[in-house]
């Protein structure tokens, strides 16, 4: 089922707590149409800034005032000072003609501790898997895992210095049979269109949440949603969403995953979704299977207080509809087009006409078998 439903019924969960977000009877619904305005891509051993090599892209955010884009890179420290944000370039041919060319204008070095002077992350230190850029400038990244293993999101101005961070709840921190699961953490956040909330996902389950995905079942995300407003962002809700099963079985080892890698507002796009949901999934020797949802939380059971959502009785769990997907299976894909791993995505500068774009950014993870590769979708509304 694409739209998942946990529980035996709204009744159970009276009383349980929810978000109050506007009802989906309250909106006006969308259908949301994609054309595919073309991709552009680099092999990881070619894109360069100077002598630097670029890649490992794993966020991306887009900046309408400078008309600019912000991407992080989640190399670790094997390529370099790890902690890069990029500022980019995405020229688009006009009359829907594709990508002309995807520029790198210049690169930043984030704060690895607040106060005054300019201070590196070590090698280990960071793993930084989204941006989104706020309406008074600064950016908030999130890190997948710290050296302790801990992920964390913190505040930073465009110039790389820190500004401050967001608690992280204690129910995400390594532990005895508790949080997040290595390398899979914090890998999207999502800003609300109004600006002073911000949306925060786990790539797969916590270890309390239930087990990792498989060619049978999903496996639990927990969508955090902080407020903004208050001087250190804390979470005031959370909702459970579930993957899809990984789309393949493997057919050159034993590797698969699928999990949830960026999200955003689509705001007056779509104001039917409340967040439009990117999973990324891969089995080895198949290849990439890249999936775009449709999210609507209104009905969702606020699941903070859940210990557990794999045992959790009586949870509603967000609404999905499938809109979108590239696939390395050619019958399952929207696009003609080899898929790679995709991580990030964006609304960004319009065509001249007014066409929506949206943007996808891939992690090469500096793999000579990977390339970098950016995919521009038309997105259009159509009541």
């Amino acid at each position: 089922m694409w739209k998942i439903v946990v529980g035996i019924g709204l009744l159970l969960v009276i009383g349980a707590g929810v978000a109050l977000l506007a009802p989906w009877d309250d909106r006006r619904e969308v259908t949301l149409d994609f054309e595919f305005l073309g991709s552009w891509e680099a092999a990881s051993d070619a894109w360069t800034y100077g002598e630097m090599a670029v890649g490992e892209l794993s966020g991306l955010t887009y900046d309408a005032l400078h008309d600019l884009y912000y991407a992080v890179s989640d190399n670790r420290g094997d390529a370099g000072t790890p902690g890069k944000l990029f500022t980019m370039d995405i020229e688009m041919e006009e009359d829907h003609q594709g990508i002309g060319d995807v520029k790198i204008l210049d690169v930043t070095f984030l704060d690895a501790e607040p106060g005054p002077g300019r201070n590196a992350y070590e090698s280990g230190e960071i793993d930084a898997e989204e941006v989104v850029l706020l309406p008074d400038g600064r950016l908030v990244v999130c890190s997948e895992r710290d050296a302790e293993g801990a992920p964390w999101i913190r505040l930073f101005d465009v110039n790389g210095e820190w500004l401050g961070s967001a608690e992280v709840p204690e129910r995400f921190i390594p532990g005895p049979d508790r949080g997040v699961r290595s390398n899979l953490a914090f890998e999207a956040m999502a800003l609300s269109a109004e600006g002073d909330t911000l949306f925060v996902a786990n790539e797969q389950a916590l270890l309390q949440d239930g087990p990792q995905s498989d060619v049978e079942q999903g496996t639990w995300i927990r969508i955090s949603q902080y407020d903004l407003t208050s001087q250190t962002p804390s979470v005031v809700a959370e909702f459970a969403y579930m993957t899809e099963p990984i789309f393949a079985y493997p057919t050159d080892g034993s590797y698969a995953d699928n999990g949830v890698v960026a999200m955003l507002d689509p705001g007056e796009l779509a104001p039917g979704f409340d967040l439009l949901v990117l999973e990324r999934a891969y089995s080895s020797g198949v290849g990439n299977h890249i999936a775009l949802f449709g999210v609507q939380l209104s009905d969702a059971t606020d699941v903070q207080a859940v210990p557990s959502l794999d045992e959790a009785a009586g949870m509603i769990a967000v609404t999905k509809e499938p809109l979108w997907a590239l696939s390395a299976i050619d019958e399952r894909s929207d696009v003609p087009l080899v898929p790679d791993n995709l991580e990030a995505m964006v609304i960004g500068r319009p065509l001249s006409d007014g066409t929506n774009v949206l943007y996808m950014i891939s992690d090469n993870n500096f793999n000579a078998s990977q390339r970098n590769l950016v995919v521009a979708l038309c997105v259009e509304g159509h009541r």
